[in-house]
């Protein structure tokens, strides 16, 4: 009986439960071209991030730009550090600086630095990720004798996310997601921050407009005139 307690035991311990999702996504499409976003680039400027949350900032940049790659496989997807590369390369450190301190005062990117940004870069739209909140947790679930057995590990990330035009210098689609994620485990391991931050992309890209969907008005109105 002691034997057969105790591998109960060390299974409960290395195991893992599927975990529970809850999420809430906003997106809202101003004139983004699907065409145009699969044949002129989608690039990712430097994050910016409420204090506090500054060390997020690059894995939340990588995060969504691998998730984009996998899933969309039709765009041409340029990493932040591509991009910031092709920023020096082309002699624009300050003027780059310069866009993103004016959009932390005042919400716009500065259209002529946005438009050499983008030529540079060879992506003609260029996302900001915007990370408001990012925390991790764990609650005791299950102990014996004091020995701590399972845990529900916890997750929290809120964040939004504005696709510019470096053509015109607005803003062509924005969205925002905020993730509650649990699991239950006996392992030590907290909630990864890239795996809430990619989930958060997946959410997003799910409402990122179609061809299908920019074809449908365009039937309606020759329906109609018809």
């Amino acid at each position: 009986m002691r034997i057969t307690i105790l591998l109960a035991v060390l299974v409960i311990a290395g195991c893992g439960v599927t975990g529970q999702l809850a999420r809430n996504t906003e997106t809202r499409d101003f004139y983004l071209d699907p065409l145009a976003l699969q044949q002129e680039g989608l690039g990712f400027l430097t994050p910016i991030s409420a204090t506090g949350q500054e060390a997020d900032r690059v894995g939340l940049a990588i995060a969504f730009a691998e998730r984009v790659a996998d899933e969309r496989a039709d765009l041409h997807v340029l990493r932040l550090a591509e991009v910031l590369s092709a920023v020096n390369q082309a002699g624009l450190s300050d003027e780059y600086k310069t866009m993103m301190d004016d959009y932390q005062a005042t919400g716009i990117l500065e259209r002529d630095t946005l438009r050499q940004i983008g030529e540079a870069s060879g992506a003609r739209y260029l996302g900001l990720l915007n990370l408001a909140r990012f925390s991790q947790g764990s609650n005791k679930r299950f102990s014996i004798g004091g020995l701590r057995l399972m845990d529900t590990k916890e997750a929290a990330l809120r964040l939004s996310w504005q696709i510019w035009d470096s053509r015109t210098g607005a803003i062509a689609w924005e969205g925002s997601d905020e993730i509650n994620y649990a699991y239950d485990t006996g392992r030590e391991r907290p909630v990864n921050f890239g795996y809430v931050a990619a989930q958060a992309a997946t959410n997003m890209l799910a409402e990122f407009p179609t061809l299908a969907d920019k074809a449908q008005p365009a039937m309606a109105n020759l329906s109609a005139g018809r």
